[in-house]
């Protein structure tokens, strides 16, 4: 499965980083210039290789970013440690949950600060403007939703997102 999801790979063999045995065990805490200068060089090639091959990672047409890409991973190393086989479809839709879930929060803020904000400066206000503050506010909210907003979900998010906003500025009138 994971083959069929990372269709192009590559392997490269290096040599020990050090000599001693018992120095492997800790080889983090070891610096860089303590490691063999072989090893060093190969180690600097790798990395200039995966850096010049590397594109961005797409899921179902969506650039996934580094956090989407965090969570996508550890949903694979999850079902990996459990003895299952990593679910694709499944770990989309997590991500797509969870970033849609943000994007909802931030937007939903930004709203609000925007209102707060338009209060702030404008007291009092008549309701053509508050009419237009709203408008403005809810085009900006929106904007910043479909930034960042994947998936299937959202459209659901979206709604809600629209059903708050409504909800809030009711509130205010």
């Amino acid at each position: 499965m994971l083959k069929s999801f990372f269709k192009e790979r590559d392997c490269c063999t290096m040599i020990r980083p050090l000599t001693k045995e018992e120095n492997l065990q800790s080889l983090e805490k070891i610096p860089i210039e303590d490691l063999r200068p072989e090893f060093v060089e190969q180690f600097m090639q790798l990395r200039r290789k995966v850096i010049n091959r590397i594109k961005p990672k797409l899921m179902n047409g969506k650039k996934l970013s580094g956090d989407m890409l965090y969570n996508l991973a550890g949903s694979y190393v999850d079902a990996i440690n459990r003895g299952a086989v990593p679910n694709i479809e499944t770990a989309w839709s997590y991500i797509c949950k969870s970033q849609c879930q943000r994007a909802q929060q931030e937007a939903q803020e930004r709203f609000e600060r925007a209102l707060t904000e338009a209060f702030e400066m404008r007291a009092p206000i008549f309701e053509e403007e508050l009419q237009e503050i709203y408008r403005e506010a809810k085009r900006n909210a929106l904007e910043e939703f479909s930034k960042t907003a994947v998936g299937e979900v959202a459209r659901s998010f979206l709604i809600e997102l629209k059903d708050k906003m409504k909800h809030k500025f009711k509130l205010i009138k």
